[in-house]
């Protein structure tokens, strides 16, 4: 074991020292994306290359699109694959962006006027897509597929409808694609609740307040748990949050407070069942499968050593594993292998923690809410 892997597992491991503690064996899943737009299609990306958009510098831009029939019917058939103690197969909080920009309204508007659409209207646009939310709702009843608010939008309104409005070439080349890529290698105006100034929070906080209604009218159910999209969002909204039901904050170790500006942040650590002043409580991811955002020869044993820890500190394990991982739409090999490795790591997950319990985030949040630490 190199100096490296030695500093990486003392983190791990010093990470899931405090906060809340269960010698209950629990894997969470948590997912995010589902819903949004990113590259519509291989042609869209073909046409980026032969643009000059340097989109091979993204993983995101190289794979990443709006999830279809096949992806969710093969993500059910792996996560059904495997049982917990109580048989119940893995389940995936997939958290889902209800929302994604009117293209046609928008243009027609001179770009003057932001308008958007269902993100099921989206799916209408999208070949292969016809049975997608079907399938949501099929995943849920199976216990597969458990949705949760991730925004209305994955995209920064503002900053995006000024670019438009300046004209700026690469921008509306992307928007005639139907994509919001910026064409530059940033977030492609994806932090949707970062601000600029502290003028915009009320703008900010409307929107995710709209967000959880059409959630609630969606689903049926409030949203229980919230993760902003890219970490991002600033303490004042969560009031707000509560008001609709929210309970539970997912996130990373650390919440980006917006501070000015793309990229000016102050950083604030959180711990696995802290509570904050609207008494909302965190989940804190402590895992990561990601093998459609980077490249490792060993991702199964990755992910198992990062749970492996969590366990050892009587912490559930949280994995972080974007869509992107399970999209096959530019590129089917990215869904397949990915979901052979997935396959594999709940298979082993099950035979060598045979007490091991699968719970979605709010499930989580649920018992952490009504148990104490032990």
């Amino acid at each position: 074991m190199n100096i490296r892997t030695i500093g990486a597992s003392v983190m791990r491991n010093l990470r899931n020292i405090p906060g809340w503690t269960s010698r209950r064996k629990i894997v969470v899943i948590e997912s995010d994306d589902w819903g949004s737009i990113r590259v519509p299609s291989k042609e869209v990306y073909e046409r980026f290359l032969k643009y000059g958009f340097k989109v091979t510098s993204s993983q995101y831009n190289r794979l990443d699109c709006l999830e279809s029939n096949e992806d969710l019917e093969s993500l059910f058939e792996v996560l059904s694959s495997s049982r917990d103690k109580n048989g119940n197969p893995a389940v995936l909080t997939a958290n889902a962006i209800m929302a994604n920009p009117d293209f046609r309204k928008i243009k027609d508007s001179g770009y003057r006027e932001y308008h958007y659409e269902h993100f099921t209207e989206t799916l209408k646009r999208y070949p292969c897509h016809n049975k997608v939310f079907q399938l949501y709702e099929q995943g849920q009843q199976q216990r597969l597929f458990r949705p949760q608010f991730h925004g209305r939008e994955h995209l920064n309104i503002s900053r995006w409808m000024k670019a438009l409005q300046q004209g700026g070439k690469d921008v509306l080349f992307a928007f005639d694609q139907e994509t919001t890529f910026s064409g530059q290698g940033d977030y492609s105006f994806m932090e949707a609740m970062d601000m600029d100034s502290p003028a915009e929070l009320d703008q900010v906080t409307a929107i995710a307040a709209d967000g959880l209604q059409m959630f609630r009218k969606t689903f049926g159910y409030a949203s229980q748990s919230f993760i902003a999209p890219c970490y991002t969002w600033d303490s004042g909204m969560e009031g707000q949050l509560a008001k609709q039901g929210v309970s539970y904050l997912q996130g990373s170790r650390y919440q980006y407070i917006p501070n000015g500006g793309f990229d000016n942040y102050k950083k604030a650590s959180h711990y696995l069942g802290k509570r904050n002043d609207n008494n909302l409580i965190y989940l804190v991811r402590n895992s990561v499968f990601e093998p459609g955002l980077l490249y490792k020869s060993d991702w199964v044993d990755y992910t198992l050593a990062s749970i492996n820890d969590a366990f050892r500190w009587n912490k559930p394990a949280i994995i972080c594993s974007h869509r992107i991982n399970f999209i096959g739409t530019i590129d089917p090999a990215n869904r397949d292998n990915n979901l052979k490795m997935l396959r594999q790591l709940l298979s082993t997950i099950v035979k060598k923690w045979p007490d091991v319990e699968f719970m979605s985030s709010d499930e989580l949040g649920d018992l952490i809410k009504t148990t104490t630490s032990k």
